[in-house]
């Protein structure tokens, strides 16, 4: 076998890796975020968790995690795992899948970002700090976030187009190249974690600082009435900012891959490579784009490992569902006994 036989026959083993890796991958991406979007949206519903400011960034969070789930992952399953580009169907395709792709993806990680700054607010000392830190305050936020992230990415439908002689819609066009990568870089892989990390560590030094300076009171009334309540609002405080604390983390670890693939292509020399290393090259772009949906999709497990208020809930789902089937079985071997007798 001669050295040209032998590097396309790599190649084509690279490719083939990465169409597996898609499809597993992606499936598995499907399933588990279906699942768990949908406890989630049971969970964040619930009253116990729905009058707390920050559940309100989680819920949009698992909304736009949802879209992600329908939208991106799919398209991205038919262009890498099947060979089918849905983009280069028409220009109109092209458009609009591409600013799908684009403008969907980082709305996630920007909500759990701005809920890290609703915790800083909240655990703050200044009244006038923690008087942002409201519901109303939080659905406004909602909205503004989603409308800036869609406005940002406007350039994209402006932009991209098929190119004569080509079928597909290139997911990076010329002209456009180096500002989408820096776009990219900034507004998904490394602005959301940066605010996350630094607020995050921010809201941990104010809870420090208020538990040094905890005061008992001896007030029976306080004690007897409003302490319950203030320690189960503490309480429900303290699992939030954890779930908020290990979102930063996961999405700052699915979400780097994306900037250093941006790096490599931004310092590597502008020299002709071989059929080996543009398959790799091309199997490293397309798996990290994939790993990084991943925090979008699986937001759920997260939640149930960080967050003893997110289990309990889960819990008293489970439990009431048993309680209705064995209530609803009871009853059935009831009639049955009457009709028999």
């Amino acid at each position: 076998m001669s050295a040209l036989d032998s590097s396309i026959a790599e190649a084509a083993a690279i490719t083939f890796s990465k169409v597996v890796f898609t499809r597993i991958w992606t499936f598995s991406m499907i399933g588990l975020g279906v699942i768990g979007h949908i406890l989630n949206v049971y969970v964040f519903t619930r009253r116990s968790l729905w009058s707390n400011e920050c559940t309100w960034y989680f819920f949009a969070a698992t909304i736009s995690g949802i879209v992600v789930i329908i939208a991106n992952a799919p398209l991205r399953l038919l262009q890498i795992g099947f060979s089918i580009d849905p983009f280069g169907y028409s220009i109109v395709t092209c458009k609009f899948f591409s600013y799908l792709l684009f403008g969907v993806r980082p709305l996630s990680s920007w909500f759990i970002a701005f809920a890290s700054i609703d915790r800083f607010l909240c655990s703050s000392r200044s009244p006038t700090l923690r008087s942002w830190s409201s519901v109303r305050v939080a659905t406004w936020t909602i909205l503004l976030i989603t409308i800036i992230i869609l406005l940002i990415f406007m350039y994209i439908p402006i932009t991209y187009e098929i190119l004569p002689g080509r079928i597909r819609c290139p997911a990076s066009q010329s002209r456009t190249a180096g500002f989408n990568g820096i776009w990219t870089l900034i507004v998904f892989s490394l602005g959301p974690p940066i605010v996350m990390l630094c607020f995050g560590s921010l809201t941990i030094r104010h809870i420090r600082q208020q538990l040094k300076k905890v005061n008992i009171t001896n007030n029976e009334n306080i004690v007897q009435t409003q302490l319950p309540q203030i320690r189960r609002q503490k309480r429900t405080d303290r699992q939030l900012i954890q779930m908020m604390l290990v979102q930063c983390l996961y999405f700052s670890i699915t979400s780097i891959l994306v900037s250093i693939n941006w790096f490599y292509f931004t310092v590597r020399s502008p020299v002709v490579i071989d059929v080996v290393q543009g398959a790799k090259d091309d199997a490293f772009t397309q798996i990290s784009g994939l790993i990084s949906l991943a925090g979008a999709c699986t937001s759920f497990y997260l939640f149930t490992l960080s967050g003893k208020v997110f289990r309990d809930e889960l819990k008293h789902l489970f439990k009431c569902q048993w309680r209705v089937s064995d209530e609803t079985t009871n009853t059935n071997v009831q009639s049955l006994r009457r009709l028999r007798y």
